[in-house]
């Protein structure tokens, strides 16, 4: 089956868009503080051709970023109007409320490179209602995947319950610049692969399968690699319903199958929609082990749960006094590793050809893009991905983009009478309607 049919039948089958609930504040017009800037924009991200996150029925972007225009508008609750031509769509991770960036105050006079960012951690960030998404017509060990995630980006340094940890990269507030992007203005990365960004890896990874897993990474310059590392932080669940006995397509829907259930806790660094970080950054995720990890139900033709029914009974044993004992069916999930690739606004391409057999290699490439004039005022398109080795679903690209609304610079401090006039009357307006 092409995967235009395969497209055409997944989509025909979404009816509820997963979209999570709020709209950012900070939008690009408004004015600045000197170099701090209020921020608007979204990230999101994909895995391979079927699991945008967060859930959405709206699918991955491809190619360039192309007719990036300046939101001055209120943004909508799916974030960017919808002719923002693959900025805006739903389900993105948008700007938090407070969320600010800084810039460099001049362009530099000897290359004219562009103003340097500064953003701090925890700007984009959210916390997701529980929702699922069938992907079985994308990847036929999996029926679907249903995820109640937490997203922070940039990282900010410490894990679910507070404490410090190691991010690949390094945590805390992230520079991006010009040359942020290590490496030659060409640079082809496998993992596993020997070298160092510095000399394009020996220039050996020229095919997929240098290293552990059959994926291939290439970055191409297309003016400054403005760029750099920004691990996003993943907290919470992700439950895999994977299809046991390797159901076709067409024999879904399916009333009474089994199927096995694993819950996956995404590292704190690189999770599945986290931007990586730098060449070479890995998270690794145990399989999770299921004393009672098999299931019967019923399962929709794309793929989605529809219903629960009784965990699968593996042996049941009679005790001298006449008891049963009952002994489900465990399941010990798959394992997953996966590696992360810096932010670029250049061309980059993902290749993962270790895939199940019969589904086709996710290859994908996205263009990013920096359109802020001299003043700084602008959106600026970023993408970035990662290579994920499975067990059980196979190898895995993913690839992330994210959009910063900047505003351009002002003389907020001159004209603070009139701001704060201003302020008091919405405030007065707001009380009013409530």
């Amino acid at each position: 089956m092409t995967i235009r049919n395969k497209i055409a039948i997944a989509f025909m089958t979404f009816s509820v868009s997963m979209a999570f609930a709020g709209t950012a504040s900070a939008q690009a017009g408004a004015a600045c503080s000197g170099t701090t800037c209020g921020l608007g924009g979204q990230l999101r991200g994909q895995l391979g051709f079927g699991l945008p996150l967060p859930i959405s029925i709206a699918p991955a972007q491809e190619g360039p970023f192309a007719d990036i225009t300046i939101q001055t508008q209120p943004v909508t609750p799916n974030g960017l109007p919808q002719n923002g031509r693959g900025l805006g769509q739903p389900g993105q991770v948008k700007a938090n409320a407070s969320a600010t960036i800084m810039q460099t105050t001049a362009m530099l006079h000897t290359d004219l490179s562009p103003r340097q960012i500064t953003m701090a951690p925890g700007q984009f960030g959210y916390s997701e209602p529980e929702g699922s998404i069938g992907v079985v017509a994308f990847n036929a060990a999996v029926f679907a995947v249903q995820t109640n995630l937490i997203f922070d980006s940039p990282h900010p340094g410490t894990n679910a319950t507070g404490m410090a940890v190691t991010i690949p990269g390094g945590g805390g507030s992230r520079i991006l610049k010009a040359g942020g992007r290590l490496g030659l203005p060409t640079v082809t990365y496998c993992p596993g692969a020997t070298g160092t960004p510095g000399n394009n890896f020996n220039n050996s990874c020229t095919v997929p399968g240098d290293g552990f897993l059959n994926g291939l990474a290439r970055f191409t310059k297309t003016k400054n690699q403005f760029g750099g590392v920004a691990p996003g932080r993943t907290l919470g669940t992700a439950k895999v319903y994977f299809n046991k006995d390797s159901l076709k397509l067409n024999q879904l829907p399916c009333t009474g199958c089994e199927f096995q259930i694993s819950t996956v806790f995404p590292g704190s660094g690189a999770g599945p929609i986290g931007t990586p970080g730098g060449f070479g950054g890995s998270v690794m995720n145990p399989a999770f082990s299921t004393p009672t990890g098999v299931y019967t139900g019923t399962i929709g033709f794309n793929g989605t749960l529809i219903g629960l029914g009784a965990p699968v009974i593996k042996s049941t044993t009679t005790t001298s006094m006449g008891a049963t004992n009952v002994i489900f069916s465990p399941f010990v999930g798959q394992p997953a590793t996966s590696v992360g690739v810096p932010l670029t606004t250049g061309m980059l391409t993902l290749s993962v050809t270790d895939v199940l057999t019969g589904e086709p290699a996710n290859v994908f490439f996205r263009t990013g893009t920096d359109a802020r004039d001299n003043n700084g005022n602008g959106v600026v398109a970023l993408v970035a991905g990662s290579m994920s080795a499975r067990s059980i679903s196979k190898g895995l690209a993913t690839r992330v983009w994210v959009t910063y609304e900047i505003p351009e610079p002002s003389a907020i401090l001159a004209a603070s009478a009139g701001l704060f006039a201003l302020l008091g009357c919405h405030r007065w307006v707001r009380r009013r309607s409530h």
